[in-house]
């Protein structure tokens, strides 16, 4: 099975390859691409379950990517995106965020305790730790709130903004201090997309994974501490709680977990 998924995965990224050579960079070219890339995806994820499955039914060991999981799929219209602004917010126990919106689509993780998320229109849910979540642009973020009177919470947001657009939106100025610690802002080169993927990766001791480069990349590291190895660049050692970035397609980059002891897990989010 590992065999068979491996070849056809380099099969469809060489036809990938030669569509991009071929048609260049007009937004028809990059439509089709999209379209490659969302179908190789869908194939390597039925290629996962399968080996997952088979693995249960004791066929033995499969693909390296079983340990990778979709949290979550999401489509939003088409933009041009120039950046993605990162957030790590940390919520004290029982904090109530204000009714806000989004101009650009934002996802993100929780990597510590549980959120109340309402979005206008919706019933409240529970984002538990190890939950992807998405905020879209047209309507009204009514809760996201710490669901925990003693613990505290942790989420990080990645917002796919257009040229000149604001984080966030309040309706009314904030009466309560929030904790949101920056990290990096990732730069795109003003590509369009319509569509985010989330996927949960396991890395055992020295683990790897090599990352689906096609598309850009960004991501977090949840637990342990990795070390990303981009082709040409010098290695960056990421600790847990830190976002990194391959804002390039086409670019030749590794995750490996730097520890011998301890697993390491990384949440991914793919544009297209």
């Amino acid at each position: 099975m590992a065999n068979y998924i491996s070849l056809h995965n380099d099969r469809y990224l060489k036809e990938i390859d030669r569509e991009k050579e071929a048609l260049g960079s007009s937004s028809r070219a990059q439509q089709r691409i999209r379209k490659m890339t969302r179908t190789f995806k869908t194939f390597r994820d039925i290629a996962i379950a399968t080996s997952v499955a088979a693995l249960l039914a004791g066929a033995g060991p499969s693909h390296a990517d079983e340990n990778s999981i979709k949290l979550l799929s999401a489509d939003f219209a088409s933009r041009q995106v120039v950046q993605v602004e990162v957030g790590d917010f940390h919520f004290k126990p029982g904090q109530v965020a204000p009714i806000h919106t989004h101009t650009a689509p934002a996802v993100g993780y929780v990597a510590k305790g549980e959120i109340i998320y309402q979005v206008e229109g919706e019933k409240p849910q529970i984002l538990r730790e190890g939950d992807a979540f998405f905020e879209p642009t047209d309507k009204r973020i009514l809760r996201f709130d710490n669901a925990s009177a003693t613990e505290e919470a942790i989420f990080i947001d990645f917002n796919l903004q257009q040229q000149g657009e604001p984080f966030i939106v309040f309706e009314k100025k904030p009466t309560e201090a929030i904790d949101r610690r920056s990290l990096p802002t990732v730069k795109i080169a003003n590509e369009m997309f319509d569509r985010v993927d989330v996927y949960t990766n396991d890395l055992a001791k020295s683990g790897s994974l090599l990352l689906d480069t096609f598309e850009p990349v960004m991501g977090v590291v949840a637990e342990g501490i990795v070390e990303l190895r981009v082709k040409g660049q010098p290695p960056q050692r990421i600790v847990a709680g830190k976002s990194f970035a391959v804002p390039v397609a086409g670019t030749e980059a590794q995750i490996v977990n730097v520890s011998d002891e301890i697993p390491a897990k990384i949440v991914t989010f793919h544009l297209s």
